[in-house]
């Protein structure tokens, strides 16, 4: 059903701005005006077309935060565990959210279960909002009848998903900053202070020695041709850009950075804790295995290990065991592979992989302590290093040049 974007009056003069569905503009205008509403302008929203002409975009303009889509799930399996129906709970949570996107998508969802559809299959057209773990997870909900359970361990799911995410960039704020003023620093040294101080050499024909010729050289390389420089950059990051897009250029780009001494193994850390998670809140929804290995698969964003879980999928449909089925894995150790068998002989895989998850988070948290703590003095020497390397440019032949004028005079 069609979305209206709209300006009204209420019966007290005062201006509101909202949404309504309807089939038609005039359809629009007759809600609202039962609502006591004066209609002051109203027009089709153009979020759906805007979205499908421009996907990049979209993500960035459009962008609906994973927190609001974890409080939505908390604030509609508390309103359904209370009794209320599930209608009249949507509309309840449409009157609380505040990101207009989420709030557009929710008030879809309850057009559709008006007509008579589904949630689960309400869900599933919006997979931009509801990956592939929401319906299927809701559709168990729905054929047992507990729906609070299912959306609060989605809620859960996505609580921790951020908590991870959000350890993880806070990490890289002191390096990204620290980079970023040693640049700064470099830059203004470059083609502010050096031409300054090259005059000065020019005037008394000072012989200069190789580093400061080569500080020189830049600086001149900067400041006479930053055009260059800038488009060399931004073009090899949109070939490199391309390359990572093509399906070849992100398997190789993933495996290099799984490579990578300390990165590599966060990132194998990240995975392996949303992996677990993930796969456990399935099979404790009773979700079967491959069906919850197949969600788990679309959700992990990682060619390399989403391979090794499409061949797990094909070893157990054939009657091999999970733990077996991911023995020769580039992403998950010898001692994960250990507790799932573990999890298997006891009959307890959920429960392990939740076990697993939660070891893993704190892995996570303790390598990024160990990262950032190593980071700080790393960061200092390096920027140390470049400015004291300019500084090293000027001051050594200012030294000889002085030492030079005094002996004259």
């Amino acid at each position: 059903m069609p979305l209206f974007t709209y300006t009204a009056f209420n019966k007290k003069g005062k201006e509101i701005k909202g949404i309504e569905d309807a089939n038609n503009i005039q359809g629009a205008r007759t809600k609202l005006k039962a609502k006591g509403l004066y209609v002051k302008n109203i027009q089709e929203d153009r979020e759906k077309q805007e979205r499908e002409l421009f996907p990049l975009l979209s993500k960035l303009f459009y962008r609906i935060p994973r927190k609001d889509v974890g409080i939505f799930s908390k604030q509609l399996g508390t309103l359904l565990g209370a009794g209320i129906p599930l209608d009249k709970s949507l509309s309840s949570i449409i009157d609380q959210t505040e990101n207009i996107y989420l709030k557009k998508v929710v008030i879809q969802m309850k057009a559709d279960i008006t007509e008579g559809l589904a949630l689960s299959e309400s869900m599933k057209k919006h997979p931009q909002v509801f990956p592939e773990q929401y319906p299927s997870l809701i559709s168990v909900g729905e054929q047992t009848g507990d729906y609070e359970m299912t959306l609060n361990r989605l809620a859960e799911l996505e609580e921790k998903s951020n908590e991870l995410k959000s350890k993880v960039q806070v990490a890289m704020v002191y390096p990204f900053i620290m980079g970023s003023l040693s640049v700064i620093v470099a830059i203004f040294l470059l083609t502010v202070v050096i031409p300054q101080i090259q005059e000065l050499f020019d005037q008394f024909d000072a012989e200069l020695p190789l580093i400061t010729r080569i500080v020189i050289g830049l600086s001149y390389a900067l400041t006479n041709y930053w055009w260059v420089m800038l488009i060399t950059i931004f073009g090899g990051l949109y070939v490199f850009i391309r390359y990572k897009n093509t399906p070849v250029g992100r398997k190789n780009w993933e495996a290099f950075v799984l490579r990578m001494p300390i990165i590599g193994g966060l990132t194998k850390k990240v995975m392996i804790s949303s992996f677990a998670r993930s796969l456990s809140v399935l099979l404790l929804n009773r979700v079967p295995l491959i069906t919850s290995l197949q969600i788990v698969g679309k959700i992990v964003d990682n060619k390399i290990f989403l391979a090794e879980i499409d061949s797990a999928i094909e070893k157990v449909k054939e009657g091999g065991k999970l733990s077996e089925s991911f023995q020769n894995s580039q992403v998950l150790p010898q001692m994960v592979i250990g507790m799932v068998a573990a999890g298997e002989v006891s009959d307890k895989v959920p429960q392990m992989m939740d076990k697993l998850s939660e070891i893993y988070e704190g892995e996570v948290e303790n390598t990024i302590k160990s990262m950032t703590q190593s980071l700080e003095p790393i960061m200092i020497i390096v920027m140390g290093g470049l400015i004291f390397t300019i500084m090293a440019a000027i001051m050594t032949p200012m030294y000889t040049l002085t030492q030079n004028i005094k002996q004259n005079f």
